[in-house]
């Protein structure tokens, strides 16, 4: 999954892609309010915009990007 989600950052200008794993850094799982793995956290200007947790597609993930930049642009 990890290298298909660094694709799908690819396809967006100024976007940037940071996989962590939380066994090494588990103050992460505090500060994001991550429980289980897998989880995708997408942030537009600081702000929260897609949380997805364990069973997610690309296709899914892409749709909801796009609707939410077709609302903000």
């Amino acid at each position: 999954m990890l290298p298909r989600l660094e694709e799908l950052s690819k396809e967006y200008e100024n976007s940037k892609f940071f996989p962590i794993d939380i066994k090494m850094n588990p103050e992460v799982t505090g500060e994001f309010l991550v429980f289980v793995t897998p989880v995708l956290i997408i942030y537009y200007d600081g702000i929260e915009i897609i949380k997805k947790v364990r069973f997610f597609s690309i296709s899914e993930i892409k749709s909801e990007i796009e609707q939410f930049l077709e609302k903000i642009l």
